[in-house]
């Protein structure tokens, strides 16, 4: 089977007016296997307004997840949801791409983590739009 990713705009919520915009992916082997998307999201007069981290990944602990974060233009998470499986297995669970979606567009409320990285971690640091 073909890995399809989410259609993100679904996920993110983002508005007919709005563009969403790739900036970029990040993929990595085994054993620590995962992918992981970029996207800045412009508002109607092209301002950037959000960016967003989507990931689907097996972490040090061996355990699959996805999710995503969403930060302001100014950089700072101001949301952010994840799934304890990745992406194929909560397609297969919800048994369509669509459902899978809908799972992972809840968000999760909760405190932001600290902007320092853990050791051996591949996240790049969000820098503000100039």
């Amino acid at each position: 089977m073909l890995f399809q990713p989410p259609v993100f705009e679904t996920i993110f919520r983002i508005p007919v007016e709005h563009r969403l915009v790739i900036r970029g992916s990040r993929s990595r082997g085994a054993p620590l296997d995962g992918v992981r998307w970029y996207h800045d999201e412009f508002d109607a007069a092209g301002i950037l307004v959000a960016r967003y981290e989507t990931y689907d990944e097996t972490d040090e602990a061996g355990q699959g997840r996805c999710g995503w974060r969403r930060y302001d233009a100014a950089g700072r998470l101001v949301a952010r949801h994840e799934v304890a499986m990745r992406w194929s297995a909560l397609v297969a669970l919800k048994q369509s791409r669509r459902g899978a979606e809908m799972a992972l567009q809840r968000v999760a409320a909760s405190t932001p983590p600290s902007r320092r990285s853990s050791a051996g971690s591949w996240r790049p640091a969000i820098v503000p739009a100039a």
